[in-house]
């Protein structure tokens, strides 16, 4: 009998450690987005843009993101954008009681693209200004973040994509997350895509694998240029 209960507790005692030991990176987490881009001259355009953010594929809550982006298209390949984000944070891995912190963001953007043989690149260069709304209090925050995408096209459906994306903060750890994706596209309609990536997310002590799929749409009001002879 005293070997049973002893046996037993043990068991509970490993279980219970096994419990305590979960956490994010030992998990595939994922994201899904949603991007809509909307053209109405040769100069501007809007963007609305929503992403979901969840600790395991399908479930555990995360983060959600919304924003409305406004573009000034300087040229073709050239584009600045002012952006206001909304975003609602669970940083607990598990179930918690806890409020969840509350950004709202202001960000100032600047994208250029250029060709490299066949290969499509795009720099983006990104301001932010996150005002937090935690349990500790409220905070202000800085950062700017660069992100390096390349594009292969295989053919006029698929194409293999990679990015990567370090950030600064302007306050505490300076290199405090950073983001490598590699994935690939399918261009299912003529204005819309689908991406699916594999990314590895390093923030602050943390190196979180994560899958992200994404629809990306682009729409045009534009009236067509007339013909010249």
């Amino acid at each position: 009998m005293k070997n049973t209960l002893y046996l037993l507790f043990t068991f509970l005692l490993f279980q219970t450690s096994l419990h305590a030991q979960k956490n994010a990176e030992d998990y595939l987490g994922s994201w899904y987005t949603l991007g809509i881009n909307h053209r109405f001259t040769e100069h501007f355009s809007i963007t609305p843009y929503a992403e979901l953010h969840l600790y395991e594929p399908t479930s555990n809550y995360n983060l959600t993101f919304a924003s409305l982006n406004g573009n000034y298209h300087l040229k073709d390949n050239q584009t600045i954008t002012l952006a206001y984000a909304y975003l609602d944070i669970d940083s607990v891995f598990d179930t918690d009681n806890k409020p969840n912190t509350i950004e709202h963001r202001i960000l100032e953007q600047y994208v250029i693209k250029h060709k490299f043989n066949e290969i499509n690149v795009q720099h983006r260069f990104r301001l932010e200004q996150r005002f937090l709304e935690m349990t500790t209090g409220n905070e202000m925050q800085n950062r700017i973040r660069y992100r390096l995408s390349l594009k292969y096209p295989l053919n006029k459906t698929f194409y293999l994509s990679l990015k990567e994306e370090p950030f600064v903060n302007f306050q505490d750890e300076a290199f405090h997350e950073n983001r490598f994706f590699i994935g690939f596209g399918i261009h299912i309609l003529k204005n819309t895509q689908l991406s699916v990536d594999y990314f590895k997310h390093h923030i602050k002590n943390n190196n979180l694998n994560r899958i992200q799929i994404g629809i990306s749409i682009k729409t045009d009001s534009r009236q067509p240029k007339p013909l010249t002879n």
